[in-house]
């Protein structure tokens, strides 16, 4: 867990967060910073009074906080966090496994479209940017022991170069997306 992470438990949380605009919302005020509902509408392509309803969704279950200094649809709000993690579906009480399923299926899903959107844009990116991305896949051979220890290496590994933590960032510094997915790959059969 990065530091300043949001830990989310509650099921309700969970399933509101699984919404693609939320979604969407939480990502843009954590690497743009504090906006309007005005401001937030407009930047994922809703109107400002669902832009708010939005907003006030997250803020109950607090993913996002009043950033002070406005009023009404020109209060600007900021993420209550540098992110947020939540518990993987066997760690959680069986009311809240199908609200993990869905905020876990959302941020897969989500992450799909964004590799594809990079896989139609990559030929016009910068060079630079063409010559440093990139896409993996392999397949390893782990103990449950031995995934969980290169999970932690990852994060040892990104923490200094985390968007809502760094200060020291160059000025040509833009937002990068790293996509990691680690699982068994023989799955059980799903009950019928």
């Amino acid at each position: 867990m990065a530091t300043g992470d949001v830990v989310i438990r509650d099921p309700r949380a969970l399933r509101a967060l699984a919404h693609p605009v939320r979604l969407e919302i939480l990502e843009r005020l954590g690497v743009e910073g504090p906006a309007t509902a005005t401001a937030i509408g407009a930047a994922v392509g809703i109107s400002p009074s669902a832009a708010s309803y939005h907003l006030r969704a997250l803020s109950r279950f607090g993913l996002v906080a009043d950033a002070g200094g406005g009023t009404g649809r020109n209060r600007p709000w900021r993420a209550a966090g540098t992110g947020f993690m939540f518990e993987p579906v066997e760690h959680v009480r069986p009311a809240a496994q199908a609200a993990v399923q869905l905020l876990s299926a959302q941020l897969i899903a989500r992450g799909e479209q964004e590799t594809l959107a990079f896989v139609a844009a990559e030929p016009s990116l910068d060079p630079d940017w063409r010559a440093a991305s990139h896409i993996a896949n392999a397949t390893l051979k782990l103990t449950a022991a031995e995934a969980v220890e290169v999970v932690q290496r990852i994060d040892a590994v990104l923490a200094p170069y985390l968007r809502s933590t760094r200060t020291d960032a160059p000025e040509d510094a833009v937002p990068a997306r790293l996509l990691i997915r680690l699982f068994p790959r023989e799955l059980p059969e799903r009950p019928s």
